[in-house]
């Protein structure tokens, strides 16, 4: 479940110093500056959500700066590196002499045990993931120099680190602690491969973990397509549809089979929405990438034991299945 805190909750004129203690206990110990004079108070909001042993989160806030001073180290306990991702304004990361300057859609790592600062002169929308530095380091040794380096995430591996950690900011909370930590060793061994992009160095392949996420990810994206094949989607990815295949394989099933079940997710999630009860059947099915509506209710029927009617009926009626 996610946790949740917004300055709208406490008065005006407590808002800036109730802001630092929820810095403070969802991130590190940070000290806050304003970079604009408040005639209004501070609004700030932060949720973050646990993904296996590290957390992510997402803030939402007027301009100000954080920054982590040695005297802060010193009294801290905390021992972890962070992900900053940028998604709406901007934000600069100064550490080890260096300056990151996000635009949105770029990330970049810090490390809570050097001082460092990190400004926002603008409202923005910025992702936070935190990893303890043993379990960062184990899949993601750092190099000379990574820290406060902008990578950008409109090209390349970049990319595809931006599109994942976008996705698992929205769904982590969904996911039970295994399937959270075996998503965050995926998250760590992308932006590993980021980094080695970044600094040029070539690693051999883009993790499988990664590769399988970013696949059921396209999927998840385009149920609605009813020419959504295997080699659609092994030609969107660039990949070959035999290893396509593979990847699926190795978690007990096959692309086509993790489509048709993703599908009939969807369809049963639309059934039993009360907002949806004026669209018919056939209307679910097609929503739902099926083509023809009495193999939906075949299949349908086969998952369930109840066509989509009978299923659509019994949730109305309360009883659920």
């Amino acid at each position: 479940m996610p946790i949740c805190f917004s300055t709208a909750t406490v008065d005006q004129r407590s808002q800036l110093s109730y802001w630092r203690e929820v810095v403070c206990t969802t991130f590190v110990g940070l000290d806050v500056e304003p970079l604009q004079r408040a005639t209004a108070g501070f609004r700030a909001e932060v949720t973050a959500r646990r993904l296996g042993g590290m957390q992510v989160a997402t803030v939402v806030s007027e301009p100000h700066a954080v920054f982590r001073s040695p005297a802060l180290i010193r009294s801290s306990a905390d021992d972890d590196l962070f992900v900053n991702l940028a998604v709406g304004g901007g934000a600069v990361v100064a550490q080890d002499g260096r300056e990151a300057i996000l635009r949105p859609g770029d990330f970049t790592v810090y490390d809570s045990a050097r001082p460092c600062r990190i400004a926002c002169h603008d409202p923005f929308r910025l992702h936070v993931l935190k990893v303890p530095r043993e379990l960062f380091m184990s899949r993601c040794p750092l190099a000379a120099g990574a820290t406060a380096t902008a990578l950008r995430g409109d090209r390349g591996v970049g990319a595809l680190f931006t599109s994942l950690l976008l996705s698992v900011s929205a769904h982590a909370d969904e996911l039970s602690s295994q399937v959270g930590g075996q998503v965050g060793v995926s998250v760590l061994e992308l932006l590993a491969t980021a980094l080695a992009e970044q600094a040029g160095r070539v690693r051999p392949t883009l993790p499988r973990e990664a590769q399988l996420l970013r696949a059921q990810r396209y999927i998840t994206d385009h149920l609605a397509d009813p020419d959504l094949t295997p080699r659609t989607v092994a030609e969107a990815l660039g990949l070959s549809v035999r290893y396509l295949q593979l990847l699926f394989q190795a978690e007990q099933t096959s692309v086509f089979r993790w489509i048709l079940e993703r599908r009939l997710d969807l369809a049963a999630r639309l059934l039993t929405d009360p907002r949806q009860l004026s669209r018919s059947i056939t209307n679910i099915a097609f929503a739902a990438g099926f083509k023809d509506s009495a193999h939906f209710s075949r299949v349908f029927k086969g998952r369930y034991g109840l066509g989509p009617r009978g299923y659509r009926q019994d949730a109305q009626a309360g009883t659920g299945h």
